[in-house]
Protein backbone atom coordinates (compact mmCIF):
# COMPACT_ATOMS: atom_id res chain seq x y z
CA UNK A 1 0.00 0.00 0.00
CA UNK A 2 3.20 2.08 1.08
CA UNK A 3 4.49 1.67 -2.06
CA UNK A 4 1.19 2.74 -4.15
CA UNK A 5 0.99 5.70 -2.15
CA UNK A 6 4.48 6.71 -3.20
CA UNK A 7 4.15 5.79 -6.89
CA UNK A 8 1.04 8.20 -6.76
CA UNK A 9 2.19 10.95 -5.38
CA UNK A 10 5.28 11.32 -7.75
CA UNK A 11 3.35 10.75 -10.29
CA UNK A 12 0.97 13.77 -9.04
CA UNK A 13 4.38 16.09 -8.12
CA UNK A 14 5.89 15.46 -11.57
CA UNK A 15 1.99 16.53 -13.12
CA UNK A 16 2.14 19.34 -11.12
CA UNK A 17 5.73 19.90 -11.69
CA UNK A 18 4.57 19.64 -15.72
CA UNK A 19 1.91 21.86 -15.01
CA UNK A 20 3.82 24.75 -13.32
CA UNK A 21 6.56 24.62 -15.92
CA UNK A 22 3.76 25.34 -18.44
CA UNK A 23 2.32 28.34 -16.62
CA UNK A 24 5.91 29.95 -15.93
CA UNK A 25 6.69 29.53 -20.07
CA UNK A 26 3.09 30.36 -20.95
CA UNK A 27 3.81 33.40 -22.59
CA UNK A 28 6.57 31.92 -24.94
CA UNK A 29 4.83 29.06 -25.73
CA UNK A 30 1.37 30.76 -26.82
CA UNK A 31 4.05 33.19 -28.94
CA UNK A 32 5.51 29.96 -30.77
CA UNK A 33 2.37 28.76 -31.54
CA UNK A 34 1.23 31.99 -32.94
CA UNK A 35 4.99 32.53 -34.90
CA UNK A 36 4.40 28.96 -36.09
CA UNK A 37 1.92 30.35 -38.50
CA UNK A 38 3.61 33.39 -40.04
CA UNK A 39 5.66 32.09 -43.34
CA UNK A 40 6.54 35.52 -45.03
CA UNK A 41 9.50 36.18 -47.57
CA UNK A 42 11.46 39.27 -47.59
CA UNK A 43 9.51 42.01 -49.87
CA UNK A 44 10.90 43.14 -53.09
CA UNK A 45 9.73 44.85 -55.98
CA UNK A 46 7.23 42.93 -58.02
CA UNK A 47 5.29 43.40 -61.34
CA UNK A 48 1.84 43.03 -59.47
CA UNK A 49 1.14 42.69 -55.67
CA UNK A 50 -2.45 40.53 -55.31
CA UNK A 51 -4.07 41.16 -52.35
CA UNK A 52 -6.12 38.09 -51.04
CA UNK A 53 -9.93 38.99 -49.66
CA UNK A 54 -11.21 38.41 -46.23
CA UNK A 55 -9.91 41.76 -44.36
CA UNK A 56 -10.26 44.30 -46.87
CA UNK A 57 -8.95 46.90 -44.08
CA UNK A 58 -5.80 45.07 -42.77
CA UNK A 59 -4.94 43.94 -46.54
CA UNK A 60 -5.50 46.86 -48.50
CA UNK A 61 -4.00 49.33 -45.66
CA UNK A 62 -0.66 47.15 -46.14
CA UNK A 63 -1.23 46.70 -50.19
CA UNK A 64 -1.31 50.80 -50.32
CA UNK A 65 1.91 51.08 -47.95
CA UNK A 66 3.63 48.56 -50.25
CA UNK A 67 2.48 50.27 -53.39
CA UNK A 68 3.72 53.83 -51.96
CA UNK A 69 7.27 52.68 -51.01
CA UNK A 70 7.20 51.81 -54.84
CA UNK A 71 7.66 47.91 -54.56
CA UNK A 72 4.39 46.90 -56.87
CA UNK A 73 3.64 48.25 -60.13
CA UNK A 74 -0.57 47.91 -59.53
CA UNK A 75 -2.48 45.63 -57.22
CA UNK A 76 -4.83 43.23 -58.14
CA UNK A 77 -7.77 42.30 -55.73
CA UNK A 78 -9.25 39.12 -55.45
CA UNK A 79 -12.03 37.49 -53.97
CA UNK A 80 -15.75 37.08 -54.44
CA UNK A 81 -17.63 36.48 -51.66
CA UNK A 82 -19.57 39.15 -49.75
CA UNK A 83 -19.34 40.17 -46.38
CA UNK A 84 -22.53 38.78 -44.53
CA UNK A 85 -23.99 41.86 -42.39
CA UNK A 86 -23.66 43.42 -46.16
CA UNK A 87 -26.18 41.05 -47.30
CA UNK A 88 -28.12 41.54 -44.57
CA UNK A 89 -28.48 45.37 -45.58
CA UNK A 90 -28.68 43.98 -49.39
CA UNK A 91 -25.31 45.94 -50.20
CA UNK A 92 -24.09 43.28 -52.48
CA UNK A 93 -20.15 44.50 -53.02
CA UNK A 94 -17.82 41.69 -52.94
CA UNK A 95 -14.74 41.69 -50.69
CA UNK A 96 -12.35 42.07 -53.59
CA UNK A 97 -14.33 45.42 -54.15
CA UNK A 98 -14.25 46.62 -50.42
CA UNK A 99 -10.27 45.62 -50.67
CA UNK A 100 -10.32 48.22 -53.79
CA UNK A 101 -12.37 51.03 -52.58
CA UNK A 102 -10.21 51.30 -49.38
CA UNK A 103 -6.92 51.47 -51.23
CA UNK A 104 -7.68 53.60 -53.07
CA UNK A 105 -9.04 55.90 -50.27
CA UNK A 106 -5.16 54.99 -49.10
CA UNK A 107 -4.36 57.52 -51.98
CA UNK A 108 -3.14 54.81 -54.85
CA UNK A 109 -4.64 55.90 -58.22
CA UNK A 110 -8.01 53.89 -59.26
CA UNK A 111 -5.92 52.84 -62.81
CA UNK A 112 -3.52 51.05 -60.97
CA UNK A 113 -6.06 48.71 -58.82
CA UNK A 114 -7.63 45.78 -60.84
CA UNK A 115 -10.31 43.80 -59.62
CA UNK A 116 -10.29 39.90 -59.73
CA UNK A 117 -13.45 38.78 -58.54
CA UNK A 118 -13.23 35.05 -58.36
CA UNK A 119 -12.30 32.79 -55.34
CA UNK A 120 -14.02 31.62 -52.04
CA UNK A 121 -10.91 30.12 -50.41
CA UNK A 122 -7.41 30.34 -50.48
CA UNK A 123 -6.87 27.19 -52.47
CA UNK A 124 -9.91 28.97 -55.19
CA UNK A 125 -7.90 32.50 -55.08
CA UNK A 126 -4.58 30.50 -55.79
CA UNK A 127 -5.51 29.10 -58.49
CA UNK A 128 -7.30 31.90 -60.51
CA UNK A 129 -4.24 34.18 -59.62
CA UNK A 130 -2.11 31.70 -61.12
CA UNK A 131 -4.47 31.63 -63.87
CA UNK A 132 -3.98 35.62 -64.12
CA UNK A 133 -0.45 35.87 -64.26
CA UNK A 134 0.17 33.17 -66.82
CA UNK A 135 -2.65 34.87 -69.23
CA UNK A 136 -0.89 38.49 -68.26
CA UNK A 137 2.99 36.89 -68.23
CA UNK A 138 3.87 37.89 -65.00
CA UNK A 139 6.87 36.42 -63.90
CA UNK A 140 7.33 38.15 -60.47
CA UNK A 141 4.30 38.56 -57.44
CA UNK A 142 3.52 39.50 -54.39
CA UNK A 143 0.68 37.87 -52.07
CA UNK A 144 -0.40 39.74 -49.23
CA UNK A 145 -2.99 38.47 -46.46
CA UNK A 146 -2.64 38.56 -42.89
CA UNK A 147 0.43 37.34 -40.86
CA UNK A 148 -1.53 34.37 -39.80
CA UNK A 149 -2.55 33.81 -43.09
CA UNK A 150 0.97 33.21 -44.43
CA UNK A 151 2.05 29.52 -43.79
CA UNK A 152 -1.00 28.09 -45.17
CA UNK A 153 -0.77 30.37 -48.06
CA UNK A 154 2.79 28.60 -48.32
CA UNK A 155 1.17 25.30 -48.29
CA UNK A 156 -1.55 26.15 -50.80
CA UNK A 157 0.28 28.51 -53.46
CA UNK A 158 4.38 27.65 -53.52
CA UNK A 159 4.53 24.03 -55.26
CA UNK A 160 1.84 25.15 -58.13
CA UNK A 161 3.52 28.60 -58.85
CA UNK A 162 6.95 26.84 -58.34
CA UNK A 163 6.05 24.89 -61.08
CA UNK A 164 4.95 27.78 -63.73
CA UNK A 165 8.86 29.10 -62.81
CA UNK A 166 6.79 32.53 -61.42
CA UNK A 167 8.50 34.21 -58.63
CA UNK A 168 6.04 34.05 -55.63
CA UNK A 169 6.73 36.43 -52.44
CA UNK A 170 4.24 36.08 -49.50
CA UNK A 171 3.42 38.92 -47.05
CA UNK A 172 1.85 39.35 -44.22
CA UNK A 173 -0.52 42.37 -43.31
CA UNK A 174 -0.21 43.05 -39.54
CA UNK A 175 -3.96 43.20 -37.36
CA UNK A 176 -5.41 46.40 -36.65
CA UNK A 177 -7.32 43.85 -34.02
CA UNK A 178 -4.92 42.13 -31.91
CA UNK A 179 -0.65 42.38 -31.39
CA UNK A 180 0.60 38.87 -33.21
CA UNK A 181 3.03 38.43 -30.10
CA UNK A 182 0.27 38.54 -27.66
CA UNK A 183 -2.83 36.93 -29.62
CA UNK A 184 -4.34 34.94 -27.00
CA UNK A 185 -5.85 38.38 -24.86
CA UNK A 186 -8.00 39.59 -27.51
CA UNK A 187 -10.77 37.17 -28.68
CA UNK A 188 -10.12 37.98 -32.64
CA UNK A 189 -6.47 36.75 -32.08
CA UNK A 190 -7.93 33.76 -30.19
CA UNK A 191 -10.50 32.92 -33.00
CA UNK A 192 -8.36 33.77 -35.99
CA UNK A 193 -5.26 31.38 -34.65
CA UNK A 194 -7.88 28.23 -33.81
CA UNK A 195 -9.41 28.75 -37.39
CA UNK A 196 -5.75 28.78 -39.13
CA UNK A 197 -4.73 25.38 -37.18
CA UNK A 198 -8.27 23.73 -38.22
CA UNK A 199 -7.87 24.98 -42.22
CA UNK A 200 -4.12 23.90 -41.71
CA UNK A 201 -4.99 20.43 -41.21
CA UNK A 202 -8.37 20.66 -43.15
CA UNK A 203 -5.77 21.34 -46.32
CA UNK A 204 -3.21 18.79 -45.30
CA UNK A 205 -5.26 15.78 -44.81
CA UNK A 206 -8.27 16.25 -46.52
CA UNK A 207 -7.55 18.21 -49.92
Amino acid sequence: MKRFFRKLFFTAAGFGFMLLLLYIFRVSILRFIGNQLICEDKMEKVEALFVLSGDPWDRGNEAARLYKEGLAEKIICTGENVPRLFLIAGILYPESELTQMNIIAQGVPSKNVELLCKGTSTKEEADFILEYCLRHQIKKLAVVSTKFHTRRIQYTFRKQFKKAELQLIIHGAPSSEYDENYWWRNEEGLIFVNNEYIKIMYYRLLR
